[in-house]
This record gives C-alpha cells, sequence and structure tokens, in this order.
C-alpha cells in the first residue's frame, strides 16, 4: 500500500500540495454527502448555513496553511516545526476571531456552525497531519527534496 507522498509526480513541494488537494476534496466531497441526508431532513435554512460557513472557515485555514506548509518544506527541521506550530496557533486565533465576529455579527444556528468547524478541522487536521508525518518519515530517511 503506497502512500500519497511518495508517488513519482509528488516529489516536490507543489506535488505534495496537489496530492494534499485531491485528498482535501475527497474528504470535504465525503463529509458533505454523509451529511446531506441529515441536513435535508433538518430543513432549516439556518443549520444549512451554519454548516457551510463552519466547513469554509476550516477549509480557509487548513488550505493556506498546508500551502505555506509546503514552501517551507525545504528548510531545516527546526525552521519546519517553527512553520508548522507557528501555523496552527496562527490558524486557531484566526478561527477564534472569526468565530467570535461570525456570532456577534450575524444571526447563524450556533450548534451547527460550532459543529461543523470542529468536525471540519478535526477532518482537514488529521489529513494534514498525515501527509506531513509521511513527509518526516522521507526526511528521517535521509531523502531530501529535489
Amino acid at each position: 500500500m503506497s502512500s500519497p507522498m511518495h508517488t513519482p509526480g509528488d516529489e516536490t513541494p507543489r506535488g505534495v500540495f496537489n496530492a494534499f488537494m485531491k485528498w482535501w476534496f475527497l474528504m470535504t466531497a465525503s463529509a458533505w454527502l454523509l451529511m446531506a441526508l441529515p441536513l435535508y431532513f433538518l430543513g432549516e435554512v439556518e443549520i444549512l448555513w451554519g454548516t457551510i460557513v463552519g466547513c469554509s472557515l476550516a477549509a480557509l485555514c487548513f488550505v493556506a496553511g498546508f500551502y505555506s506548509m509546503c514552501r517551507n518544506l525545504h528548510r531545516s527541521p527546526n525552521k519546519l516545526m517553527i512553520a508548522f506550530f507557528g501555523g496552527m496557533l496562527a490558524r486557531m486565533l484566526f478561527i477564534g476571531l472569526a468565530f467570535f465576529l461570525i456570532l456577534w455579527l450575524t444571526s447563524l444556528h450556533v450548534a451547527s456552525l460550532l459543529t461543523s468547524l470542529f468536525g471540519f478541522y478535526f477532518l482537514y487536521l488529521a489529513l494534514e497531519l498525515y501527509f506531513v508525518n509521511g513527509r518526516f518519515k522521507h526526511i528521517k530517511e535521509g531523502q531530501q527534496w529535489a
């Protein structure tokens, strides 16, 4: 079984980002397909919009964060870890600030917004950690980026 990071076209940071985006789209589409029936039966527009905003906020943060991470993969492991954890902190601060601004300025359904935000946040976090862990194993083996 091969990892998405070790195919021949994925040896560059751009290739890793493109592979991440393919998996990101697949995971997001799968999650929305699983949520489609319950959201349809709930039938409230506020719940649907809360779910859409929560998904969009998490997606925006993780796509931008993983792009930044890919741009720093060629650096030393210490600088890479600073970029990784600094990016996570910046994302959490942005999500927290955006969440409270959304609650303050709109009348979205809070439970659906919060559930969607946490669900997609952890889904994207698991996907990002899977890709980063695969890259660190690659670095540990002594291979470098092209």
